[in-house]
């Protein structure tokens, strides 16, 4: 019933953006829309945590805690983004930067956007899988080069150039994976949930081929170094909502999609050591951002290359295993995601008012934006693990796991990488907000009082979660940690 509902609201938004000629009942319809489809995914936890997981459609559609933590993500990320877009676009509109068409075309390609993300975590089907992650390729595609500049549309190209190679060979391993299974393929073989069954034998040669297929082709679309490349320019072209969208929900997605994949993996003998590619992509990761997080001139490219680096830190929660390294990257998913929504959106509201993304022409924040300032504080406290954040406890848990496993030289990089990030972004945002050189006076900017309702959910959000994950998520998280972990 609820999804038959996701679907209807779906359907409805999609339709007032089309025939509705008013910006501000197409943009209110746009909230409305992620406001039920997050209390709709409310109402579908209820009945996971009450049956474990539920089928609809037949066996088409399939949640349990795993998917469920990325449905939430998905719907309260983008109620954030739904709020923040309602100024954003409106004002490009007024400002005439934007035709009216032009603004219903982004609303349509946010909600097919979310509408594919939401697709992808409930699918049961691991080509339904690979489906919603090409279709959130196109949607973004269109996003990222929606201000038509050359450097927007080189971006927009470069990223469907990265990721069509990369969803390309992820096709590839699919089909290598089935075909591993060493028997009459039938559709029954694409249901995740039969795969998990599967008791008859795997080909594990094929299955390791396949599964490396998997983990660099999905990786891409995850932004795991070295496949990272689009991530940086893409992250910094397209609009800031969207930004937080692709950083906070779609890189989370990717790799749940490997997890999916890793999970059956487990199920064949002698493949322990494929949790390697986790861990060795997830070093590669932390080193690549971490010092190209300290050489920065554009802040909207360092938010990119710390999403880079939490990637990171996820991939090696999940590669050294365990409950405890499993839960932190779990947890780590959950805080990254709001975290750095907050910090695209900030980031959004001072581009809007200094008309610039480089760092050494932004000075005195706190003086000219000092709401907005605030905010950037909370956001980078909470990006680089400082307690009492939640991310601190969970970076705590997969470095304490790390070493508790013997994997000291990944455990080592990864305290090297969080203590030279937090430098970085220390540093960096410091004189942006703080520094005063003399040579002008700072007032304050009228924009900084603008678009602050959805920083101030994200920030509600954090608060909440470092607050109670230890008891309201809990039950969700460990869940999720059975499935991964068996």
């Amino acid at each position: 019933m609820h999804i038959n509902l996701m679907i209807a609201v779906f359907i409805a938004a999609i339709s007032v953006s089309i025939i509705i000629k008013n910006i501000d009942v197409i943009s209110y319809v746009n909230i409305l829309g992620t406001v039920l489809l997050l209390i709709l995914s409310v109402l579908i936890g209820f009945d996971v945590a009450d049956r474990g997981h539920i089928f609809h459609f037949g066996t088409a559609v399939y949640i349990d805690s795993l998917s469920q933590i990325q449905l939430l993500i998905i719907t309260t990320v983008s109620v954030m983004t739904a709020l923040y877009s309602h100024k954003y676009i409106k004002g490009e509109y007024e400002e005439n930067i934007i035709s009216l068409t032009k603004a219903k075309v982004y609303f349509v390609l946010f909600q097919v956007f979310e509408f594919s993300m939401i697709f992808l975590c409930m699918s049961n089907n691991i080509m339904g899988m690979w489906i919603g992650l090409e279709a959130t390729t196109l949607a973004t595609a269109f996003l990222i080069g929606f201000s038509n500049s050359k450097l927007s549309l080189e971006a927009a190209w470069k990223y469907i150039i990265i990721c069509s190679v990369g969803l390309a060979m992820g096709l590839v391993g699919i089909i290598l994976f089935i075909y591993s299974l060493n028997s009459e393929i039938n559709t029954s073989m694409l249901q995740w949930t039969y795969l998990l069954s599967w008791d008859k034998g795997f080909s594990k040669k094929v299955l390791m081929v396949a599964f490396t297929f998997i983990f660099v082709g999905i990786g891409t679309k995850a932004g795991i170094a070295p496949m990272h490349t689009w991530l940086s320019d893409g992250h910094s072209e397209a609009p800031s909502p969207i930004s937080a969208m692709m950083s906070g929900i779609l890189i989370n997605l990717a790799l749940y999609v490997i997890i999916r994949f890793y999970i059956i993996i487990r199920l064949a003998d002698g493949l322990q050591n494929m949790r390697y590619l986790f861990i060795v992509f997830g070093c590669l990761s932390l080193i690549i951002s971490t010092f190209s997080i300290l050489k920065q001139t554009n802040y909207k490219r360092l938010l990119a290359f710390s999403s880079v680096e939490n990637i990171g830190i996820m991939s090696l929660g999940f590669g050294f295993g365990g409950v405890l390294g499993v839960y932190g990257a779990l947890l780590h998913s959950i805080v990254h995601a709001y975290g750095k929504s907050l910090l695209f959106l900030v980031s959004g509201n001072i581009l809007n008012a200094y008309q610039t993304k480089r760092i050494g022409k932004i000075k005195c924040l706190i003086r000219t934006m000092p709401v907005n300032s605030v905010f950037l504080i909370i956001g980078i406290l909470v990006i680089t693990g400082t307690p009492p954040a939640a991310s601190f406890f969970s970076e705590l848990k997969i470095l304490q796991n790390g070493f508790n496993n013997g994997e000291y030289l990944p455990a080592a990089i990864l305290a090297f990488s969080l203590l030279i990030a937090f430098a970085g972004f220390v540093v960096t945002f410091m004189k942006m907000i703080f520094l005063n050189d003399g040579a002008e006076e700072y007032v304050r900017l009228e924009k900084d009082k603008e678009n602050i309702l959805p920083l101030v959910v994200a920030v509600a959000l954090i608060v909440l979660i470092s607050a109670t994950f230890s008891s309201l998520l809990n039950p969700l998280i460990n869940s999720a940690v059975e499935i991964i972990c068996g």
